[in-house]
């Protein structure tokens, strides 16, 4: 009799095991899909999301102590070197302009060095074009937001900006960036390199342009044709609400954190200003009134004097005012005196 019991239990047993094993097999096949989906995803992001030196911008921002900022676009980037502004002020600067950056991004950018190193002064560089544009779902969208630190800044940034545009953004980001699948494998291999993986500047150099210390791109002069095909003209029947009540919120912002603010627009090759005269002028008007209703001090340096500056195609990469390196030097000693007297 104890035999047959001590079977049955082991029979009893044995089906317990066997039904375990299929529940375990069951669930473990979802998990191990979802496990290889979640790897290939990363491998994707890594091999192709572009390498941004804006990476080295915010780790200079999260670092070390600035008392001035730069934020902005490209022109700015290219046009401000912070080297020149200091040796005028005896401050310490940084260029946070980017490609690409719309008023909304420089606002989380200034909010974001709030956050963890507030400045004195910002120098917020003014593309018109930028006002009236709409921002593209392309590989420069999420670069503020990818390289950000988590934060409560950051979350704020994705609600606002990312969650409501595209869903693919958010699951799956290398799907903004499915383009650049030429040089995806040595994209790769350097964001395990020495240099990437320690903020070397260098990483970023190129031929044709040099990224500096403090987060200047500087433009070799070269022999390369000039276009005017990324040139996005002033309208103000195109103008966007959202940049206007991003512009509010960052002189409110800096209002509230004792920051003084200043803005700028660089100048474009005067052959550019003559072909599209009444654009930039119908501009000047418009952003002239905005900064006196926001009491913020303006200057457009289309219309004002810069000493020892070639205002002609020759001193720029393109016609849409891109400087080459030495002339943003010359241009960056006219910034370096606005800061000094901000």
């Amino acid at each position: 009799h104890w035999f047959c019991q001590f079977q049955q239990s082991v029979y009893r047993q044995i089906q317990r095991e066997v039904l375990s094993m299929r529940n375990f097999k069951k669930n473990i096949y979802p998990v191990l899909f979802l496990a290889v989906i979640i790897c290939m995803n990363q491998i994707l992001i890594l091999a192709l999301k572009p390498c941004t030196n804006f990476r080295n911008d915010i780790h200079k921002l999260e670092t070390n102590q600035y008392d001035d900022l730069f934020v902005g676009t490209s022109h700015g980037k290219a046009g401000i070197n912070p080297e020149v502004v200091d040796k005028i002020t005896g401050e310490k600067s940084l260029n946070l302009c980017l490609g690409g950056e719309e008023v909304q991004d420089s606002y989380y950018i200034i909010k974001e060095a709030c956050r963890v190193n507030k400045p004195k002064k910002i120098i917020y560089e003014l593309d018109p074009g930028y006002w009236v544009s709409t921002a593209t779902l392309g590989p420069e969208y999420r670069t503020v937001y990818d390289e950000f630190p988590m934060s409560e800044v950051k979350v704020e940034y994705y609600l606002d900006k990312i969650w409501n545009v595209d869903f693919r953004t958010t699951l799956f980001p290398w799907y903004l960036y499915r383009k650049g699948i030429k040089g995806a494998g040595a994209r790769f291999t350097s964001k395990f390199s020495h240099a990437y993986k320690n903020y070397d500047d260098s990483f970023y150099n190129e031929p044709s342009q040099a990224y500096i210390s403090q987060g200047q791109i500087r433009i070799h002069r070269s022999d390369a044709p000039k276009t005017e095909a990324n040139l996005i003209l002033w309208d103000k029947k195109k103008l966007k609400s959202d940049a206007v009540k991003s512009f509010e919120k960052i002189v409110k912002l800096c209002k509230e954190n004792n920051i003084k603010l200043t803005v700028v627009t660089t100048p474009v090759p005067q052959e550019t200003l003559e072909k599209y005269h009444d654009n930039f002028e119908n501009a000047n008007k418009f952003f002239t009134s905005l900064m006196e209703k926001e009491g913020v001090e303006y200057y457009n340096y289309n219309y004002q004097e810069i000493s020892g500056f070639d205002r002609s195609l020759n001193g720029f990469s393109d016609y849409e005012g891109h400087m080459y390196e030495e002339q943003s030097d010359v241009f960056s000693e006219e910034i370096g005196k606005i800061m000094r007297d901000m």
